[in-house]
């Protein structure tokens, strides 16, 4: 299954792949439309109609070829359109989900057709990532359990549902994307599309520039969101940076530095607090890592003379933060610090009072929360999960996080790939950026911001995965050398009666 495979070599009597894939398809194709056209006559729905039509097709071409629907994820994770649910939901909330959504579970059916195909149906790939991910998921599970059983007044298990199925949805990528791509080679043309995307994401935001206050990505329902857009372009940015670190040519180096040129540009215009702080950090840890202090000093020099080089919007947005007259003082553990800031600083600090307050009701408050969508905190990710899943699910998300940074930093030092080594590198520190930016928003609960990265993370997990496999090919080839030549050296071997010309045989 593994991306633009070869069929060369086939044996005498061996069927190629693509003779028996082509007639199922064929057959597939053939009664899906017979389904479509049937479906249409008897509702009329020229949208549904399309919407089917379109995930058919990339149905089935999920099963032929399994690069064609992660293809089809990559365009739709940033490009596909938001369509609003509150009256579908029934909740009293707005909900609003993507087409693309609904593409991650067409795909991922594909997916595992084509792994059943194959006679390997296994869900995952073997990474530490795996026991964090079904940790988290669990207490989650548990948490709203608990929150249906007591009903909770502010608790809708609709939204707890939808916000579920998301999670689940980020989770999905991860697996799907894993099976998908097994080596270094199949890492280019994905990687090449999904920055083909980014860059087009990007071009539409310096395009924007003018136009509205706040610079946010394409197609979001209900307003602008310039800190979902902050947090896309710092995950690329990281990778792009990783990957022009460890590049051998010049050209490559030139290449990943007028991306993150390209991509730097609408991040400023963002007027997104969080993604500064968070690309600051994660330039950091990157740089720290590879060892390349170089970067520490641009970033220096950069920060020193920030008020000459950056936008008049972005200098102001940043010196607004802390307010002399019309701010909110800020107190911390009942001190006040004789600081005022803006509202927005304000209400980020002010939700840890709020949490402080819930956790004090009661141990299943305490320990596991109001459930899923309970409260929901949009200001801060670790705010919402203590609110939400308790001390147990703060532990859970913390383990995820800590076993995602240890793929990613064994990835980076196991792989001899300059490219696997370029991508691991910026996972690792677009993993600390979001740890930063996470607490001025729900970073790992927003779609356009976690699709991307649980993409990259399962790239990452295949690097690692391959690098593994690459060691233990050569451990055991040095292995059989090593016992070839104990064989050679043992008396009445012939090699040792004969003798040999020029002393013993060089042992490997």
């Amino acid at each position: 299954m593994a991306f633009f495979r070869s069929e060369r070599g086939i044996g005498r009597g061996e069927v190629a792949e693509s003779q028996m894939e082509v007639p199922i398809f064929a057959a597939f194709m053939l009664l899906s439309s017979v389904a479509l056209v049937t479906q249409h006559l008897v509702l009329g729905n020229n949208n549904l109609t399309a919407a089917l039509s379109v995930s058919m097709v990339v149905f089935g071409f999920t099963v032929v070829r399994v690069e064609v629907g992660i293809f089809v994820l990559l365009v739709a994770m940033l490009l596909s359109p938001e369509i609003e649910l509150r009256a579908a939901a029934g909740g009293d909330r707005s909900l609003n989900i993507r087409y693309g959504d609904l593409l991650v579970i067409v795909i991922f059916l594909g997916v595992m057709v084509k792994l059943v195909f194959e006679g390997r149906l296994r869900l995952w790939q073997p990474s530490p990532i795996n026991a964090g991910i079904a940790t988290y998921y669990a207490v989650c599970i548990i948490s709203t359990i608990l929150a249906y059983e007591r009903g909770l007044p502010a608790w809708d298990k609709r939204t707890a549902f939808f916000v579920m199925l998301k999670m689940l949805e980020f989770y999905l990528i991860f697996f799907m994307v894993a099976h998908s791509v097994r080596t270094s080679k199949d890492i280019r043309i994905p990687l090449v599309l999904f920055f083909m995307v980014m860059l087009i994401v990007s071009c539409y935001g310096i395009y924007s520039i003018g136009t509205t206050p706040r610079v946010s990505a394409p197609f979001e329902k209900g307003g602008t969101e310039p800190n979902t857009l902050g947090g896309y372009l710092v995950i690329c940015l990281c990778v792009a940076l990783g990957l022009m670190l460890q590049a051998r040519r010049f050209r490559m180096k030139l290449l990943f530095f007028a991306i993150i040129l390209t991509g730097f540009i609408p991040l400023l215009y963002t007027l997104s607090r969080a993604s500064y702080m968070a690309l600051l950090v994660g330039f950091t840890v990157i740089a720290l890592m590879s060892r390349k202090y170089f970067i520490l000093v641009a970033l220096a020099l950069v920060l020193l003379f920030s008020t000459l080089i950056m936008p008049e919007a972005v200098i102001e947005r940043v010196a607004f933060t802390i307010q002399e007259e019309d701010g909110r003082d800020l107190v911390v553990a009942g001190r006040d610090l004789g600081v005022n800031v803006d509202k927005s600083t304000y209400e980020r600090i002010h939700v840890w009072r709020k949490v402080g307050f819930i956790l004090s009701l009661g141990p299943q408050f305490l320990f596991f929360g109001g459930g899923i969508s309970w409260e929901s905190v949009l200001d801060s990710q670790y705010a919402r999960v203590l609110l939400e899943t308790g001390i147990m699910g703060f532990m859970a998300f913390f383990f995820l996080q800590i076993q995602v940074l240890k793929t990613t930093r064994q990835a980076y030092r196991w792989t001899e790939n300059w490219m696997a080594r370029g991508i691991a590198l910026g996972m690792f520190g677009a993993t600390m950026a979001l740890v930063v930016h996470s607490f001025g928003t729900i970073s790992f609960l927003i779609v356009r911001i976690m699709e991307p990265y649980w993409f990259l993370i399962a790239l990452t997990v295949s690097i690692r995965n391959e690098a593994l496999f690459l060691h233990r090919q050569r451990y055991l080839a040095q292995k059989k050398t090593r016992v070839a030549a104990r064989k050679a050296l043992q008396p009445g071997d012939e090699a040792a009666q004969g003798g040999v010309e020029g002393g013993m045989p060089a042992v490997t």
